[in-house]
């Protein structure tokens, strides 16, 4: 594994995002995160967005990467991520020092996690919850293959970043397994995890339509921004 710490890296602080960006973007075509969304590019966006959230970030991207993100000041540190995304998450999380109290976890393919969504999920861990994954209803009728429509009115689609107090995320991970999230980790130990409020915008790149949308929904934030100073 490949460390770069920035030689003035917090280690006691309360809280650290892992932000996952080791894909190589095999559905899109190419590495999604390295494209342009507005002025900057899609990890970029997240990383400010993380950074301006917790104290420290800790920044997974695939092995032959690391060196291109060693100067960035805005990370605590800098590893190469493994071969599953849990595999990523083990990576930063080994680097995440003894004194954080809690870990958000994030996939820098959805630039556009609100300091909202950020603020609700440390919310959650404050008020002592194992977990907090934000969430948003199900708009499209569900189909079970074979079998009826399922009532979408207990559906929610999980979002990230999602949080754990940090002593139960190592727990979580300790054992190796596999999951498509964290909370399914976490929950296999048997925690509860709490549903936040998510929010539409919160979006993951997986396409190059999604691409094409977080751009424009990207703008209109900047034109707003714009407008409100």
């Amino acid at each position: 594994m490949t460390v770069q710490a920035a030689s003035d890296a917090v280690v006691d602080a309360r809280t650290w995002v892992i932000l996952v960006s080791a894909g190589r973007g095999t559905r899109f075509g190419r590495p999604k995160q390295y494209l342009a969304l507005g002025p900057s590019t899609v990890l970029d966006v997240s990383v400010d967005t993380a950074r301006a959230h917790a104290d420290g970030v800790v920044l997974v991207v695939a092995p032959d990467r690391v060196d291109e993100h060693r100067a960035d000041s805005r990370l605590a540190a800098v590893v190469a991520g493994g071969a599953t995304r849990s595999d990523s998450v083990r990576a930063g999380l080994a680097v995440v020092p003894a004194g954080v109290a809690y870990v958000l976890v994030h996939d820098s393919a959805r630039p556009l996690a609100s300091g909202q969504v950020y603020g609700r999920v440390k919310e959650a861990l404050e008020a002592g919850a194992r977990g907090a994954v934000p969430v948003v209803p199900v708009v499209d009728t569900i189909r079970r293959v074979g079998a009826a429509v399922v009532d979408r009115a207990d559906l929610r689609a999980v979002q990230t970043p999602q949080g754990f107090p940090a002593e139960v995320l190592r727990a979580a991970h300790a054992a190796g397994g596999e999951a498509t999230d964290d909370a399914g980790l976490v929950e296999a130990l048997g925690h509860t995890v709490v549903l936040v409020e998510g929010d539409p915008v919160n979006r993951k790149i997986t396409t190059a339509d999604d691409l094409v949308v977080a751009r424009a929904l990207y703008d209109e934030l900047l034109d707003s921004e714009g407008e409100n100073r």
